[in-house]
């Protein structure tokens, strides 16, 4: 029989619940992040068809993105995060994960073969130095995927 949840325990993830983690480690203050999973398909365009015969699956890509907050002594590429330049050749693929750190402890988006494509910054005059960074992956594996259930 289902457990019935709690009346008074959240049962929706929010944001002051997750933590991001990068190699198993929580490496900024981070004021965001966003995953994505997408599937391209080809088109089947045929003669004597003005509609497309069938769409054929032909990638799978998956991305990810983090806002993080900048800290002093603390950058991507002191971290190894962001390749140097001499070693984007030879970088190893990372981790990354968001996890319920508050209620439950799972892990509920793991992102394997990460590698970091782009990161910028912004100053302002009266405003918290804030970074994007943003990653391709090879695959997400959510809390319903074998690996993390």
């Amino acid at each position: 029989m289902p457990q019935v949840p709690n009346v008074g325990t959240p049962q929706v993830f929010s944001g002051p619940r997750a933590r991001f983690r990068l190699q198993g480690v929580t490496i900024a203050y981070a004021g965001g992040v966003s995953g994505e999973e997408t599937i391209d398909y080809e088109a089947v365009d045929v003669l004597d068809l003005i509609t497309v015969k069938e769409h054929v699956p032909v990638a799978y890509r998956a991305t990810l993105s983090a806002q993080i907050f900048r800290i002093v002594g603390n950058s991507l590429k002191n971290q190894g995060v962001f390749p140097k330049p001499d070693k984007i050749i030879t970088a190893e693929a990372l981790t990354a994960a968001i996890e319920d750190a508050e209620l439950t402890g799972k892990t509920m988006a793991l992102f394997t073969g990460v590698r970091t494509a782009s990161h910028t910054f912004d100053v302002a005059a009266r405003g918290l130095v804030t970074e994007n960074v943003n990653f391709v992956a090879i695959k997400i594996t959510d809390e319903s995927e074998s690996a993390l259930a």
